[in-house]
């Protein structure tokens, strides 16, 4: 078991609006000492979302290394070590990582059960992969899943603009194929990892604002909108004694 860093609170506002992000920096912090080496995976320009520096700085603060990949890794908010790779390949050795992060990425994933090895490879016994992703089987995301398959890119991506603040070089294709929880902790028990606490995130706020009082009704209906799991790589037990 690792050492734990010296007990420092963890900054967390609980306001609303923060409450997804601080859900998933929460989580993390129970896996980090001076001793974690860190990937975030699909790290783009920060870990969390905007307006959250202190909380950014306190979790990078808590590690003994971090690196962010991704497809294009050109500049971050708070990783300096930066690395342009994917999933499928990551560029380290195997049981060389205690902890792998993945924020809003799995959607965008076509071969989720490929990735999800190549993390259980890169995992040291004991090590962890944290996740977070939409849930599908959320009004607003199972539209945008339909959308994908019956509407130009270009009008689908008008429309998810009109619903955050994301620019066009922001949004990506997405694929859906581990958003739903039992998909998802089917496919993380396949890699070889073990679910130990699965997260379902309320939505807090409509996405559209114009007809908030028609989104209300459909929020209660499919009130989970983010899925939190977080996987372990099982620890290698000696053999009893004969």
């Amino acid at each position: 078991m690792s050492l734990q860093c010296e007990t420092v609170p963890i900054p967390l506002s609980g306001a609303k609006w923060a409450a997804k992000s601080e859900a998933y920096a929460s989580l993390i912090s129970e896996h980090l000492s001076p001793y974690t080496r860190w990937l975030d995976a699909g790290c783009g320009s920060r870990l969390l979302e905007n307006d959250m520096d202190p909380l950014e700085h306190w979790l990078v603060s808590r590690c003994q290394s971090i690196f962010g990949m991704d497809l294009a890794a050109t500049s971050n908010r708070n990783i300096k070590s930066l690395l342009q790779a994917s999933l499928y390949h990551l560029p380290f050795s195997a049981n060389s990582l205690d902890l792998i992060t993945c924020r809003m990425v799995v959607e965008h994933l076509d071969r989720p059960s490929e990735a999800f090895a190549e993390v259980a490879r890169c995992l040291r016994p004991g090590g962890a992969f944290i996740v977070m992703t939409p849930n599908v089987l959320n009004y607003g995301v199972f539209a945008n899943a339909v959308a994908t398959k019956v509407l130009p890119e270009k009008l689908r991506l008008r429309i998810v603009h009109a619903s955050d603040s994301r620019t066009p070089e922001e949004v990506f294709p997405v694929r859906y194929k581990a958003n739903t929880m039992r998909r998802l902790v089917d496919l993380l028990n396949g890699s070889g990892l073990k679910v130990h606490k699965g997260i379902s995130l309320l939505q807090q706020r409509p996405y559209w604002r114009k007809h908030p009082w028609f989104e209300k009704a459909l929020m209660w209906l499919t009130p989970s909108h983010v899925l939190l799991v977080c996987g372990h790589k099982p620890e290698v037990r000696a053999p009893a004694p004969s």
